[in-house]
């Protein structure tokens, strides 16, 4: 399992905008193979400043969906929201025992 962390700045005036568009990602996503669960946050003092995270079974179905044709879509209808390109972190689960 992994964990995906999309860092979003979004322009003044476009948050609206940007959630009507990240509804639409989320529901999209969501009927994606592999996809188990996601969030949205906004940055306590920044609410322009979100942050996706969402889990997945696995990298290699995280992968299918950050290459379909529907993020793709998606993504190229926010960029003109945002002030900068997103920032995308994969997580792993650590082998460490406790």
């Amino acid at each position: 399992m992994i964990r995906v962390i999309i860092e979003r700045v979004i322009s003044e005036g476009k948050l609206d905008d940007y959630h009507a568009l990240i509804r639409q990602a989320k529901n999209k996503a969501s009927n994606s193979a592999g996809f188990l669960t996601g969030e949205i946050f906004h940055v306590k003092d920044n609410p322009n400043h979100v942050i996706v995270m969402s889990c997945w079974d696995s990298f290699e179905t995280w992968e299918v969906w950050a290459e379909s044709e529907q993020r793709l879509d998606l993504l190229d209808a926010m960029r003109p929201l945002l002030e900068s390109d997103e920032k995308v972190t994969v997580l792993e689960s650590s082998n460490i025992k406790s």
